[in-house]
């Protein structure tokens, strides 16, 4: 179980999904579809009601996405919830919004002793809109000075960079003569994930730099081999060149150059999946469906979890109105391979066929989101955002993220991140603070890291796993809309699946990101 509902002492609400900056590692920056939308005082009525209100401890007012600044409600609702007993009221800003009179009245509403807002401010004049980008300095200076003359207790929160690690000390000084009541430097983590995405991906580009000079070295004929052992290899560049051919040919629709070229590969190299699966698609093609089928199965043989050829057999299926199987082989192929975009788009088509149009609208729905998030990046660089080589992490040892070797290690040790989010030990954060989640949507979740993977199309698998799971359980499963709070943390997932994952392979990996015990992405940034 996540929490029961008594338990419950935390609540984080990002009350709005609107946000005026623009910062580049931001999941909403550059989101082709990330919806605008906040919650109004009637959910906010709803989902704090004075019982529930009497048993926590603090609402934290943070943003995935929004800035609560920009919301007509943040003001209503802290009033609002300090009258239904909640002690401690946090809000996590930019400050760079609104006009005095605004930050005087929130101030004034913000009347616990333990209340903060939280500036977010990564720099000074010159330094501080490098990556709080579309912020103006002294707006943020004119709402910091109302807030804090007119009673208000605020928090500096300073994101180290390259570019303002010199600075840091110049605005721990002017956090104090301001009248802030704490500085946090913080040495982001985000880099320390950045840097193992892009070594994997340096090693996948050099593997297929290794696969692209064997196959170019297949065509060329009559190579000697210098010795006994270099024959097989020989043998196998052989068989990847005529493959190569045979794939050609397919996309140019000469079928019978194809076919001969596959069975040429398979005599040289007879456990050939991929040549099975090119022969099949060959033969599928010519309408010699019986015999795509038996290429298929042979692939399937030689490798079991190939998710492109149980595609393929669902669309045999699918060319024979063989709706169930078909649909079972699609789905087979994107439990294999979750960014599958197109089993689900095929999968949708099956489904309207089986009169499951919401099972179709859903499969259809992911099939446009993997494309979306798959798009190559624009040719043209996007002016928001700064040059790559103004945004890096800070050189200096004392602000350089204190976990970030440890975590690089423990991924080397695990032989990649995916390897590392499958078997990596999960202690939940929020569980063990007795927090929940509620986003701009009203939907609750275990926390603001859950949530955001339904709009992250930055990450290849945050958003499908999510996308999955709102599937298996049900759109609205977790709508607090619909549902009091205590009856949607009673339902299956928060009551038994999502724990459950912690200790299999089947769980989000960010859950494994944020709560893998080897690192701590956000905790590990307070130093």
């Amino acid at each position: 179980m996540y929490l029961k509902y008594e338990d419950i002492r935390r609540v984080s609400v990002e009350i709005t999904s609107r946000c005026n900056a623009a910062c580049p590692q931001c999941p909403r920056t550059d989101n082709p579809i990330l919806p605008m939308a906040e919650l109004k005082m009637e959910d906010i009525e709803r989902i704090f009601p004075e019982e529930f209100c009497s048993q926590l401890d603090l609402v934290y007012m943070c943003g995935n996405y929004g800035d609560a600044m920009t919301s007509n409600t943040t003001i209503g609702a802290i009033e609002y919830l300090h009258r239904m007993g909640v002690p401690k009221i946090c809000l996590y800003t930019n400050g760079s919004g609104r006009n005095p009179d605004w930050w005087q009245t929130l101030a004034q509403a913000m009347t616990g002793e333990h209340d903060r807002v939280i500036f977010s401010i990564d720099g000074l004049a010159d330094t501080n809109s490098i990556y709080r980008q579309n912020t103006n300095w002294d707006r943020i200076m004119q709402s910091v000075n109302a807030f804090i003359q007119a009673g208000g207790k605020a928090v500096w929160h300073y994101l180290i960079f390259e570019h303002n690690q010199h600075q840091v000390e110049a605005a721990r000084d002017l956090a104090q003569k301001l009248g802030f009541v704490e500085f946090v430097p913080k040495a982001t983590s985000r880099f320390v994930a950045k840097e193992i995405y892009d070594k994997e991906s340096a090693n996948q580009q050099l593997q297929q730099g290794e696969n692209s000079q064997v196959d170019a070295k297949s065509d060329r004929p009559n190579q000697p081999a210098t010795t006994n052992a270099s024959a097989p290899q020989n043998q196998t560049q052989t068989a990847v060149g005529l493959h190569q051919q045979a794939e050609e040919c397919l996309k140019q629709g000469q079928l019978s150059e194809a076919i001969a070229a596959c069975q040429q590969a398979l005599r040289i190299q007879p456990n050939f999946a991929a040549a099975c699966k090119t022969l099949g698609n060959a033969f599928q093609a010519m309408g010699r469906l019986q015999a795509a089928a038996d290429c298929y199965t042979n692939a399937l043989k030689i490798q079991p979890n190939f998710p492109e050829v149980y595609a393929n057999v669902g669309s045999l299926y699918a060319q024979q109105q063989q709706w169930q199987p078909a649909s079972a082989y699609y789905q087979k192929a994107i439990e294999l391979k979750p960014n599958f975009a197109g089993a689900y788009r095929n999968l949708a088509r099956v489904l309207t066929q089986l009169g499951q149009p919401e099972k179709a609208n859903y499969a259809w729905y992911q099939a446009i989101a993997i494309e979306t998030s798959q798009a190559s990046e624009p040719t043209q660089p996007v002016p928001s955002k700064p040059a790559s080589e103004e945004l890096q992490p800070p050189s200096l040892e004392q602000y350089k993220n204190p976990q970030g070797d440890q975590f690089i290690k423990a991924v080397e040790t695990f032989g990649s991140l995916n390897n590392y989010y499958r078997n990596v030990e999960i202690s939940c954060q929020t569980q063990a603070s007795k927090d929940i989640f509620i986003s701009f949507e009203a939907e609750l979740w275990p926390c603001c890291w859950v949530s955001h993977t339904k709009y992250a199309v930055y990450n290849h698998t945050y958003r499908p796993q999510m996308l999955a799971l709102i599937e298996k359980y049900g759109n609205g499963f977790n709508s607090l809309r619909t549902q009091s709070v205590k009856d949607a943390i009673a339902c299956d997932w928060f009551r038994e699946d999502l724990t459950k994952s912690f200790s299999c392979s089947k769980r989000l990996d960010v859950c494994a990101h944020e709560c893998g015990k080897t690192f701590n992405s956000t905790g590990s940034q307070y130093i």
